[in-house]
């Protein structure tokens, strides 16, 4: 039971606390003086001595005195909140229709605006005085704020990309290529094949080298004795040995039938022994560091300067320079230089995808009709990305360290913002008296008493509050004089 009283009551309590606020918001401060002066007016009426009923009250000499003295008191409230309404209603309109030195704003709307653009674009945002606040920012500590808290590095990082990706999605590759691919191939035509070739041999039969040619080599003939077509091959050739081997003798074929050796048989135990020669000398090639052993560091060693011997070898065979004149001749005459050079720049530069990739997807799509659309191919990175982050992140990171380049960050940064002050001052003011003159004298008038109406209407209470106490101090005053004129 208690309770359900406590909550009753909280719930009247709120309504009451709700039904105040509504009223305090419905009395605003224009509602509160006009109450105030008809109240002041009213009392002021009612407290006259001839005609108000307090006088029943207030008798004798002490009564007649205080209800004179709030009678003057209220008729100079009344007074100075007549007075202060018509002023506060001058300034915006014609009070009571009286038009002479009222409606003053929009009288004297030119001079005003005219003050206004001079106060505000003039002096309040003067170089001067944007200066005088600017001055005391570090500039460039707010920069290292941005970088290091609110993810400015990334973010510039970001810009940085974007910006060179517009440049360079406009770089015009067809006319690059066309213009480098003279000089590429003057240079190819110019270039020391022999010394080139003898250069690439020395790297092809160094250890290291070999070691890694070798194990390459080897995976890719495993790939290639696995692929079907060698498969084929290979068991073609065994069948047309197993047939001229056999000939007419029907002994030799009921021995290789006895052994149960068909073709298939002998390519599987083909496939297996060359398998096995391929996977050991890869185990053999692949294995390094302080644990190999020697029988297996020394099958390496032989195997590498066995590869060695073969390379120089082969090169020793060869004419040289006329086998190099002649792939040189060959490959600048079969090789689109000014093509290559494009899609290398639109690839690697531009980040487009590569025309031989596309030109693959449509060839599987027209394999495949059931195929509505290519698949979208994922882009190439380019090259230049990465280099970019890290310079920008080197840049930020000896901008942080660097005291002197932050201090001289501060001053150009100070240095730009007052040029531009100085060279833009002249149109402050003119876009603030652009915005002012889109305002009519109606809109002027109430945007101006809406910002100001509250503390105008205050002018008006206070006015009839210290009308009031003037009167009244007055009346009190007048009341001396008089008993002091009286008794001399």
């Amino acid at each position: 039971m208690c309770e359900k009283i406590l909550k009753t009551t909280r719930q009247i309590h709120d309504r009451i606390i709700q039904t105040l606020a509504e009223v305090k918001t419905f009395l605003e401060n224009k509602t509160k003086a006009t109450a105030t002066l008809a109240a002041s007016a009213l009392c002021a009426l009612s407290t006259l001595p001839e005609v108000s009923p307090l006088k029943f009250i207030m008798t004798g000499t002490t009564g007649g005195f205080i209800l004179e003295l709030m009678n003057h008191g209220l008729l100079a409230a009344t007074i100075g909140g007549m007075a202060d309404w018509f002023g506060v209603t001058a300034l915006f309109r014609k009070p009571l229709g009286i038009g002479f030195h009222t409606e003053i704003l929009r009288r004297n709307r030119g001079r005003i605006m005219e003050a206004i653009v001079e106060f505000v674009g003039t002096d309040l945002l003067s170089t001067k005085n944007i200066m005088e606040t600017v001055k005391d920012e570090n500039t460039a500590q707010l920069l290292i704020d941005y970088f290091e808290q609110n993810k400015g590095r990334e973010k510039t990082k970001a810009l940085v990309r974007d910006v060179l990706g517009e440049l360079v999605s406009g770089l015009d590759t067809q006319g690059i290529a066309k213009g480098v691919a003279p000089i590429l191939e003057n240079e190819i035509r110019n270039l020391d094949a022999e010394k080139l070739f003898d250069a690439v041999i020395k790297v092809v039969t160094n250890d290291k080298h070999s070691r890694r040619i070798l194990i390459a080599l080897f995976d890719t003939g495993h790939k290639i004795l696995r692929s079907p077509h060698m498969q084929e091959e290979i068991l073609r050739k065994i069948t047309e040995l197993r047939e001229a081997y056999e000939g007419d003798s029907a002994g030799r074929a009921l021995v290789l039938s006895s052994m149960d050796l068909t073709d298939e048989k002998i390519l599987s135990i083909l496939n297996e022994t060359v398998e096995k020669k391929i996977s050991d000398a890869e185990k053999v090639l692949g294995t390094t560091g302080a644990l190999v052993d020697s029988e297996t560091a020394t099958a390496a060693d032989e195997m590498i300067k066995m590869f060695g011997g073969f390379v120089q070898s082969a090169a020793g065979n060869l004419n040289t320079k006329k086998f190099l004149n002649d792939l040189m001749k060959l490959f600048l005459q079969k090789f689109d230089t000014e093509g290559f050079i494009k899609t290398w720049l639109d690839v690697n530069i531009k980040g487009e995808t590569d025309p031989k990739v596309l030109e693959k997807l449509q060839r599987q799509q027209a394999a495949n009709p059931k195929v509505t659309r290519i698949v979208e191919v994922e882009r190439k990175p380019v090259i230049w990305k990465e280099a970019v982050d890290y310079l920008v992140d080197a840049k930020i990171d000896e901008f942080i360290k660097d005291e002197a380049l932050q201090e001289k960050f501060d001053k150009l940064i100070k240095e730009f913002i007052e040029n531009l002050l100085e060279e833009y001052r002249g149109q402050i003011p003119k876009m603030i008296r652009e915005r002012l003159d889109k305002f009519s004298d109606d809109e002027l008038t109430e945007f101006v008493e809406s910002h100001v109406a509250d503390d105008l209407q205050m002018i008006r209470i206070n006015g009839s509050v210290c009308g009031g106490l003037v009167g009244m101090f007055l009346f009190i005053v007048s009341q001396i004089i008089e008993r002091i004129a009286q008794g001399g």
